[in-house]
């Protein structure tokens, strides 16, 4: 993509975007059931799964193999923040063909809340729009966890 320079802006050129990606490992693992993904992200949230709420994200290729992780959010006790842009930027910069959404409940509570339900909705719809589809959003917590792939909910 060009950028466009003309004097209409007194001067004043935007900076262009260019993007190297080179991986620098091969892809991880295959995700053959729900069960792999809950161990990998039970390893991921370690010791502050009953302190602070934080969410994670895990970038599929089309082998179904795993090619990324990464944290998304982190918050409080009962909440964090976790931007779409940011997500699916990464996507997109890693090639991704799918992904999985997660985060953890420090009350121990699996049950998703309504906020939890509308985050799955609008990333379900974003990652449609740009053809990397959310394949599970899963809550995790010290002792279980919630799949809204298991429970029909996606």
């Amino acid at each position: 993509m060009k950028t466009i320079k003309e004097d209409i802006f007194l001067g004043w050129t935007a900076g262009e975007l260019a993007i190297t990606y080179k991986r620098a490992a091969l892809d991880g693992p295959t995700i053959k059931a729900p069960e792999h993904t809950i161990k990998l992200l039970r390893r991921c949230y370690s010791d502050t799964i009953e302190i602070r709420e934080s969410a994670i994200c895990i970038g599929i290729s089309r082998a179904n193999r795993i090619r990324s992780v990464f944290i998304v959010g982190e918050g409080g006790t009962a909440g964090c923040v976790i931007d779409p842009k940011l997500v699916f930027s990464r996507l997109l910069l890693e090639n991704c063909s799918a992904f999985i959404l997660s985060h953890n409940h420090p009350s121990g509570n699996t049950n998703p809340s309504m906020a939890d339900k509308k985050l799955t909705r609008d990333f379900r719809a974003c990652g449609k729009v740009l053809d990397i589809p959310l394949l599970d959003h899963i809550i995790v917590t010290d002792n279980s966890h919630f799949s809204f792939a298991t429970h029909d909910m996606l």
